[in-house]
């Protein structure tokens, strides 16, 4: 009986000491899994930017359409008379383009550009001289064609990444050839009127006093490629032109002299591709 309940303290004793080694451990072991956390999620790699900044060159394709109102007068003989009209003209349009930008760290970017583009521009009008008592004098048919432009543009735009947003303005000029043909003199034009036989003249003029202005979206889809849509208008005023035509009034020798003075409007549609310089 001693020895039975001997046994059982010893046993007690034997439990207690291991409880006493163990539980520290335990909650040793408790106390680290708290402290330690997850490893963080690996970090997302950065989106890719687009910088602006660069030297560029490409080409352009679209379509133009013009609207020219003409005011003059013309001398047919002794007879001073004066005339006025409009007309309107289209056609496609392509050339090519070099410029620069710099974008600031604001996403704001500025530049310049200049371009040459060669036109199928082409259009015809039909007007009448009027002396101040309302003679009839001549009529004549005037076809333009719009040979040649270009511009030397700022631009200011704003830069979302690979996409820009932008404003453009600055100088144009223009390289036209006109033919002027009198169809028909004296009172009774152009009704029972006389012909005026050989009345053709024609000039070719370089207008260097217009402005342009426009705006435009260009995408970035490479490092180095950009595509953009854009549109422009062109003014030019008081663009000045003369004509001499000699011929016959009914079998009479004559001469008709005529000075326009011109006002004219073109706005250009177009696609474009530069490569940038970075």
């Amino acid at each position: 009986m001693k020895r039975s309940v001997m046994k059982r303290n010893v046993l007690g004793l034997v439990s207690v000491l291991a409880l006493a080694v163990i539980a520290p451990v335990g909650a040793a072991n408790a106390a680290d899994l708290a402290v330690k956390a997850p490893p963080p999620p690996p970090m997302a790699p950065a989106s890719a930017y687009f910088n602006w900044t660069g030297f560029y060159v490409g080409g352009n394709v679209g379509g133009a359409w013009d609207n020219t109102t003409v005011t003059g007068s013309t001398l047919v003989g002794a007879t001073s008379s004066t005339f006025s009209g409009s007309g309107n003209a289209s056609g496609v349009i392509g050339g090519g383009q070099i410029g620069a930008n710099y974008e600031f760290p604001s996403n704001w970017v500025i530049g310049f550009e200049a371009d040459v583009d060669g036109s199928s521009l082409s259009g015809s009008s039909n007007s009448c001289a009027v002396t101040a008592l309302g003679v009839t004098t001549g009529c004549a048919t005037v076809n333009t064609k719009l040979n040649d432009f270009g511009t030397v543009r700022g631009r200011l735009g704003y830069a979302a990444n690979n996409v820009l947003f932008y404003g453009t303005g600055g100088w144009a000029w223009s390289q036209s050839s006109t033919a002027s043909n009198l169809t028909c003199a004296g009172p009774g034009c152009p009704t029972t009127s006389l012909v005026f036989t050989g009345g053709s003249s024609s000039a070719s003029l370089t207008a260097t006093n217009g402005w342009t202005a426009g705006a435009g979206i260009e995408w970035a889809f490479t490092r180095n490629w950009t595509l953009r849509v854009e549109y422009l208008h062109l003014q030019f005023n008081g663009v000045s032109e003369t004509f001499s035509s000699a011929g016959t009034i009914g079998g009479v020798a004559g001469t008709s002299t005529t000075g326009t003075n011109s006002n004219s409007g073109i706005d250009i549609a177009r696609v474009g591709i530069n490569y940038i310089f970075h």
